[in-house]
């Protein structure tokens, strides 16, 4: 079962109330994501004390540092740790309490418009593969549920206070990770339909309906549906729908949907019982296109 965003909280993952949070400001959506790193006691990794933070449950004698930080009222959307647990806080539909005093060209207050990601980290250290990959599925789900349009460090919107997520967060490898599962999952989508295609092209081959002269230049001119004026149904098949489709295709592009191209070949091979495996094969492309 593939995660989802439901009221602000994604499916299958722990989650952990924080009572640090509020409505946003006109209920807007957030368009920006936020990276921070976040390690308790400094520079160490593990325990409950981040997720104490963020709950209002830090000891403040526990640790010497502790008490420095033991009455902040902090919090974020998520939290990967160095082992790829990924932890929710806030709704993100709520404002969480993660950015401080901070602008983003010309907006302040970024927690009114934005999504928090802690990363179990510092400064000093790289972070793990696997937070890599957690944080990338992370950031494309959320592109998918929300109206995001940019991705910042705390020291972005913070120059001079924050300086995380630090100069060992790997920017190019983060962002390369994003375009390749993105391309991946487009790939993904796009190979029943490719299947599909390849299928009408054989039977086409086979009831000899495939040519192998193009149809005059002017016939390509033509502006009607299916180019009725000017070339036959198998022919805008061939020398239009096929290429055009496999050209999306090789693009990673969106395709077309909710297209209905059996009607219009039902009609043109009407009594000619020879096609009616293809006609079968395009009613399957025109279900798919549906879904």
């Amino acid at each position: 079962m593939h995660p989802e965003i439901i009221d602000g909280f994604m499916t299958g993952i722990k989650q952990v109330a924080s009572p640090y949070f509020n409505d946003r400001p006109d209920n807007q959506l957030p368009t920006l994501l936020v990276i921070h790193n976040i390690s308790l006691p400094p520079d160490r990794y593990g325990g409950p004390h981040v997720e104490q933070l963020f709950t209002g449950q830090l000891d403040p004698n526990e640790h010497p540092y502790f008490a420095t930080i033991a009455h902040l009222e902090v919090s974020s959307h998520f939290f990967i740790r160095r082992t790829g647990e990924l932890i929710q806080f806030v709704s993100c539909d709520k404002r969480a309490w993660h950015a401080g005093v901070s602008s983003y060209h010309g907006r302040k207050n970024c927690n009114d418009f934005s999504i928090g990601i802690e990363l179990e980290g510092c400064d000093t250290e790289s972070f793990t593969d696997v937070q890599y990959q957690v944080l990338a599925k992370l950031t494309e789900l959320l592109f998918q549920f929300y109206p995001l349009t940019d991705i910042v460090g705390h020291s972005d919107i913070a120059p001079g206070r924050k300086t995380d997520p630090g100069p060992y967060f790997d920017w190019i490898r983060y962002r390369t990770l994003i375009n390749f599962n993105q391309e991946k999952s487009m790939l993904e989508q796009h190979l029943p339909v490719l299947q599909l295609l390849n299928d009408i092209e054989s039977e086409m081959r086979k009831t000899s309906l495939w040519q192998t002269s193009a149809p005059e230049p002017s016939a390509f001119e033509s502006v009607e549906p299916f180019c009725v004026d000017r070339m036959h149904a198998h022919e805008w098949l061939q020398w239009i729908f096929l290429p055009r489709m496999k050209a999306l295709i090789d693009m990673r592009a969106e395709l077309p949907t909710n297209f209905a191209l059996h009607p219009y070949f039902e009609e043109a091979f009407k009594e000619q019982d020879e096609h009616n495996k293809l006609l079968e094969l395009i009613k399957q492309l025109d279900e798919l296109s549906q879904n």
